[in-house]
Order: structure tokens, then sequence, then C-alpha cells
């Protein structure tokens, strides 16, 4: 028999019916399985699996329905204790992280990059504190590193899931503690749940419309909604067996199980759009997950659901969850250092590696923590943990002060990192996507100081303008031309229009008017040099047409290579096969790489500008490349730092094409004065 609180004792008669609900779900446990297996199914790129992300919120509405379940019952039985249920958490979710962790740190010495080595030391510390989303939320802008180099970038939602387990149990607590009587409690949880869920919805489908970082991605405000789904049932069901009230017939029957399986399936094999998401088609993968949790059905043990390797899948999902990114992560460098590419075969080894290490791992991990709690007492766990930490914050240390220790890497190796961890000039000065930047001036000066009767120049654009900022800077200063700074992450230089530009985002196109209104509004800055991942040449013409009108001086910056691949990982990998330093590697010129079909509609969009001194080109690629070949790496030095912007240990190369161009500017502004 239980005891409860002073003015709880109608709780004591509902005691049975509280502790009966403890019983296994097969279907949940089966709902888990489904959810890994889309999971690997996706990031494993496999067919059938195009929506397959969305097995992760899936996860959080299971999650959110167990532990606000749970929550509510031992509040009701006056037995629930902060401390204790961190704990049985801690139990579940840290051992099996910890191995994980210190496994990808020990794989991570032997082939990734000293900067990219730092990088993941640091997500490590971060995930065993339960912040990785952050990080990852910090790393989620225009140059953050691709996925497949983050062997811990699936750590997010354990973060995130943590931070529910924080403040959930605070909310229905402190509800608890105000209300009076247990149906007054159980109904103000219920409608403080809801309050929150419905407000992180509405915060969710806000964000996906107008973040253009992408930041709702790892956002708990973003995503609580979708653990309040489960929370919620959770919530309704104890709320019935309290009253005594029926068992809602009409949702616990197999039309509804079934309906939520067939919607779920649906969203997993359907191509949804992850760039938003979450957003309002998120809503479709928690309906079908609520249904099938909420109908209680197929949970017989002779039933489908109820099949062992079903079963087992769930009883593994968490650990092969845990493993499963991690290995295609070290897969894919290891076989791209060989020069093998990632096909059926070796897609089924690595599920079958995570499914056999999840089961390892379950077996001689999860269950022994879990299970063994004379052994593992709260002491030892926190102990031993808090161990495990601090020497995984002292190697991050040391990896800080040697810079990825790059020691254990061959010399001629270095200059590969050393391009890759070049990043944007003047970073203070170029906004990110939200058109935030750290400078507090609106536009950030370069060059020479202004100076009255001197011409002046802005440099407009995005990242493909701002790379450029080193030898623009230095060929203004040349020229005394006093510059300003106007480039903003993945915002390509344009005028706006409401039709034709309604898919870019909105503070892109704020950031486009402001900048346009500011360069038409007087005289100076009479140079525009305008630089952008171009794509439509009809959107170039438009612009160049509007400031040549308006007796403003253009310096376009054309198009460079379009070469598909991470350069300085590439030259890394090749360097590394061969066993030596490759000091020049050169690309045929074939016109997909010099993206000449673009070219080649810039200038006839420009051509009725041919006699126009005061619209003057820069052309970078005549000078990476020669006659039929490109160079990507030249006197030792990569010229790319990723996929397409140019290193700074190589920038200043392009110094004289910029002089030249201010010159001719000059020279053209003082002819139309005259």
């Amino acid at each position: 028999m239980s005891y409860s609180i002073a003015g709880a004792q109608p709780l004591l008669r509902v005691d049975a019916r509280l502790t009966a609900t403890k019983a296994f779900r097969l279907d949940i446990n089966a709902l888990r399985a489904l959810s890994v297996v889309a999971v690997l199914g996706y990031h494993f790129q496999m067919p059938g699996f195009a929506g397959g992300f969305v097995g992760v919120d899936v996860f959080l509405v299971i999650t959110g329905y167990l532990m606000t379940g749970k929550v509510i019952n031992d509040l009701s039985l006056s037995r629930f204790s902060f401390h204790d249920f961190s704990m049985m958490r801690m139990r579940r979710i840290y051992p099996a992280l910890v191995v994980v962790v210190v496994s990808s740190a020990v794989a991570g010495w032997f082939v990734t990059l000293p900067g990219e080595y730092l990088r993941h030391l640091r997500q490590a510390c971060y995930a065993l504190l339960f912040l990785s989303n952050f990080t990852f939320d910090n790393d989620n802008g225009y140059f953050a590193m691709a996925a497949q180099t983050k062997p811990l970038l699936h750590t997010w939602s354990l973060s995130l899931e943590w931070q529910f387990y924080i403040w959930m149990p605070l909310v229905v607590c402190l509800v608890w503690r105000v209300a009076s009587g247990s149906k007054s409690k159980l109904s103000a949880i219920i409608f403080a749940l809801a309050t929150v869920s419905a407000a992180s919805l509405a915060w969710c489908l806000w964000q996906s419309q107008h973040d253009a970082m992408g930041s709702a991605f790892f956002s708990l405000r973003a995503r609580a909604w979708e653990p309040l789904a489960g929370g919620l049932i959770a919530a309704q069901e104890i709320r019935r067996r309290v009253n005594g009230d029926s068992e809602a017939s009409w949702l616990k029957t197999p039309i509804v199980a079934l309906s939520g399986w067939v919607l779920l399936v649906g969203c997993i094999a359907y191509p949804l759009p992850e760039s938003k998401w979450p957003g309002v088609l998120t809503i479709l993968p928690i309906l079908g997950a609520s249904m099938i949790v909420g109908a209680r059905q197929g949970a017989s043990e002779g039933g489908l659901l109820g099949m062992s390797p079903i079963q087992r899948i769930g009883d593994w999902s968490y650990s092969i969850y845990l493993w499963h990114w991690p290995i295609w992560v070290f897969a894919l460098s290891w076989l791209s250092l060989r020069g093998y590419s990632v096909d059926a075969a070796q897609k089924t080894l690595m599920v079958l590696a995570s499914l056999a290490l999840g089961a390892v791992s379950f077996r001689y991990v999860e269950q022994p923590f879990r299970v063994r709690r004379d052994i593992w007492t709260p002491h030892r766990l926190m102990v031993c943990s808090g161990v495990v930490f601090a020497l995984l914050l002292g190697l991050t240390t040391m990896a800080v002060l040697t810079t990825g220790f790059p020691s254990r890497l061959p010399e001629y190796l270095l200059p590969a990192e050393v391009a890759r961890k070049t990043d944007t000039p003047r970073d203070e000065c170029f906004r990110n996507s939200n058109s935030i930047k750290k400078a507090t001036e609106t536009y950030c000066s370069f060059g020479s100081a202004e100076t009255p009767g001197r011409p002046s120049a802005i440099l407009w654009g995005d990242s493909f303008a701002n790379q450029y900022l080193e030898p623009v800077s230095a060929a203004a200063l040349a020229n005394r031309i006093h510059g300003l700074i106007a480039t903003q992450s993945a915002c390509r230089a344009f005028i706006d229009n409401p039709i034709r530009n309604a898919g870019d985002q909105p503070p892109c196109r704020q950031f486009n008017r402001s900048t346009l209104d500011f360069v038409l509004a007087q005289g100076q800055p009479s140079i525009v040099v305008l630089g952008s991942n171009w794509g439509d040449a009809r959107e170039i013409s438009a612009l160049i047409d509007k400031l040549l009108a308006s007796d403003k001086t253009v310096v376009l910056i054309m198009p460079l290579l379009n070469i598909g691949f991470d350069v300085p990982q590439k030259w890394f990998e090749n360097q590394l096969r061969a066993g030596r330093a490759i000091d020049e590697w050169k690309l045929e010129a074939d016109p997909g790489l010099t993206m000449s079909d673009l070219r080649h509609e810039i200038a006839q969009a420009l051509s009725k500008h041919q006699d126009n001194a005061r619209l003057i080109k820069v052309d970078p690629q005549a000078i990476v490349c020669e006659a039929d070949q490109c160079y990507l790496v030249r006197n030792g030095q990569s010229n790319f730092r990723d996929t397409a912007h140019i290193s700074n240990v190589n920038a200043m190369q392009f110094k004289g094409a910029f002089e030249s161009a201010f010159r001719l500017a000059v020279h053209a502004g003082t002819e139309t004065k005259d």
C-alpha cells in the first residue's frame, strides 16, 4: 500500500489503476523499431526512406508519452523525486552515450584532419553535457561543415530530449503543487501542457517560414510540442482512470492504430522537405505516432507487432541509433581515403554493423547499468561519468593548445588543413543568413581612409563576394579607394521583386532592398563591386542596368568554378593514398567545371553594355585556369577551402585583377565627370 500526501487521500483508491498501466507496451516497442529503421534508411540513403528522418520526431512522441506519464503517476502516488527521475534517465541514456562518444574520439584520431578533430572533440564534450543541439545550431550556417564530417551530429536529439526531462517535470510539479484536489490537479496539468504545446507549435510554424539559419531544427522551443503530444495522451489517460471514465472506445480501435501506421509509413517513404523541418508537415508523423500510442492496439505477443525480430530491434533501438551515424561517417571517410564509392552492398554491411553493435551495446552496456543497481549505485555512476568527462575535457584542452594534434599526421598533409580552416575574411562584418553580424556599424570599411573628392566603393553580395575581400581591400588601398562591406551569407545580390523573389528568405530580400537604397541615394559610393553565387543572367542584367542608369560604375566578379567536391579533403585523401605530397593538381577545363553555359548567358545579357566603360568585369577563372586546365592546387597550396570558395592562403593571387579593375573604374568615373 502506498502513502499519499496530506489532502490527497482520494488517490489511495486509484493506486491499482495507476500501477496497472505499467505493462510493457509491445506496440510502442514496435514503433521504436520502425522509427530507428526509418532513420537508418534515411541516413544510409536507401530507397524507400526519403522521409525517414521523421523517425526522430516519433521518438520524441514516445518519450513524451512515457516520461510525462511516469511523472504524473509518481506525483499521484506521492513518490516523485527529481533526483530519482534524473538518475533513472541517466542510467538509461548516459552509459551507452559515453561508449559511443569515447569510441568516436578514438576513431577520429586516425582518420580526421586536425581542425576537424578539434571540432569533433568539442562536440563530444557538448554531447556529454546534453548541449550538443546548441553547438550544432551554431555550426548550422552557410559555412558549416558537411553533416558527413560530424560523427556526433545525431546527439542533438538526445540533448533536446534531456532538456525536456528538465523543464517538463518542473512544470508538472509546479502545477501539481498549486492546484487543489486530484481531479483539478490533473485538469490543470493538461491545460498547462496544452498551452505550452500550442505556443511551441505556433513558434515552430512561424520559425519554419522566417528562420533562414535553420535553428528551429535543433530548438526545444520549436519542438516541445512533439513530446508534449505524447505527454498529453498520457495525462488524459491518467485523468480518465482517476475519474473512472470510459476508455474512449472511439480512439482505442484497430482502425485508428492502422491509420496511424499507414500515415507514418507514408511519411517515411515520401520525400518530405527537411529544409523546412520542423514545420506544418511535421504534424503528420506526430499525428500518426500519437494515433498509434493512443489506440493501444496490436500489443499481443502473438500478433505482428509482437514478433521477436521487431521487438528485438525495438529493444536495441537506442543503441542502434547511437552507433549508426558514427558508423556511416567513419565508413565514408575510410572508403573515400581508399578511393571507393558507397554501393548497396556496403550500405547493407553498415546496417548490419549498426544492428550488431546496437545489440551488443544493449546487452553489455545498457542492461547492466539499468539492472545491476547494487554495483552501479548513483554515487558510482556519477563519479565514473565525471571522470570520463574530465578525461575528455583534458584531451579537448590539449587539442585546442596543439590545434588538433597535427603531429599525428605526415607534415605534407597539413597545407590541406590550413586551406580548410581559413574562413570568410572579416567575419565580424559578414552577416549571417538572418542579417546579423558582430560589428556594430552598418557597413564595415576596407581599403584607404575616406578622402573627399576620391571615389569610394562598396562590395555587395554573398560569401562569393566576401571571399575576395583581402585582394579587393589591397587593390582599393593601392588606388586610394575607401570601401564598404555589404555582404550576407547565402544572399546573392539582386533587385527585390515581390513575385520573382517570393522564394527568397525575408532577411535576404530586406538586406538587398536596403543596400540598393543606400547605393542609389547618393553619389558615393560610386563604384559597386558585385559578387555572388550567380545563377540567373537576367537577374544580374537587371541589377547592372539599374546601377549603370544611376551613374554607378560596376565591377562584376564573374563565376569561378563549379567543382562539386571538398577540395582540401580530396587533396588530403589523394596525398594519403599516394604516401607523398602532391604540390600540383589540375582538372580538365570542361564546360561543367567552368560553367560555360552560365558565363555565355551572362555575356549575352550584358552585350548591350559592351561599349560602356563603367561596366568592368573581373574574371578570376583566368587566374586559376590556363589553356584547358584549371588548378585546384598550385605550388603546394590549395586554391579552394571547400567545394567552391577560394582559400585565404592563395587569395592574394587575385589582387592584380582587382587593381586593374579599380584603375579602370577611377578612370571611367573621371571621364563621366568630364
